[in-house]
């Protein structure tokens, strides 16, 4: 009888054990169901990740190609815009020497009219050559504005010898003016 005691406890024990395992597997399958099922999940979120980092790579292509255009147009822009400058310069230069030299016979002209000791005389060379600087000053800021303007629209500049031969027509009706004896 003790053999079947003990061969019954034994059969027992299996039956418990078989038991225990039944719900070990079934708590470990459900667990398993919540693991696949999140593998899913996690495969559409890669797969929207993998997505999105291909749209940011295409992003950021076209972004440096943009700043390489941007920088390209600046520098040459910047070209320009260095060339209009000592272009202005240059041209501003003559015109300070075309004013530098009215002014130089304007000086002569009033030497002569102090000689004549004609006060009158005086007054309107004085007046002349105040006309013809400021008409200088107001033709050398026409030039920097068209300058400016030039730089914005990029039409072609005035050339050194355009300028020259502007500033010598206005110094040759300056003058003309000046012998006729009027101010104008």
């Amino acid at each position: 009888m003790m053999e079947n005691v003990i061969g019954f406890a034994i059969e027992a024990l299996v039956a418990v054990l078989l038991a225990a395992t039944i719900v070990y597997c079934s708590i470990l399958d459900r667990r398993l169901k919540r693991l696949r099922n999140d593998e899913t999940s996690m495969r559409g979120t890669i797969t929207e990740l993998v997505s999105a980092t291909h749209a940011a790579e295409r992003a950021i292509a076209a972004l440096r190609a943009t700043v390489s255009q941007t920088e390209e147009t600046l520098s040459d822009r910047l070209g320009r815009a260095q060339e209009l400058s000592s272009q202005m310069a240059g041209q501003l230069g003559e015109g300070e020497e075309v004013i530098g030299r009215i002014t130089r016979i304007a000086k002569a002209a009033r030497d002569h009219a102090q000689r004549l000791d004609s006060r009158q005389e005086i007054d309107r060379i004085d007046a002349a050559r105040e006309e013809a600087r400021l008409a200088a000053r107001r033709d050398a800021e026409r030039t920097a504005a068209l300058a400016a303007a030039l730089a914005v629209s990029e039409p072609e500049p005035l050339s050194r010898s355009a300028a020259a031969a502007a500033a010598a027509e206005v110094f040759a009706n300056r003058m003309r003016a000046l012998s006729a004896g009027s101010a104008a």
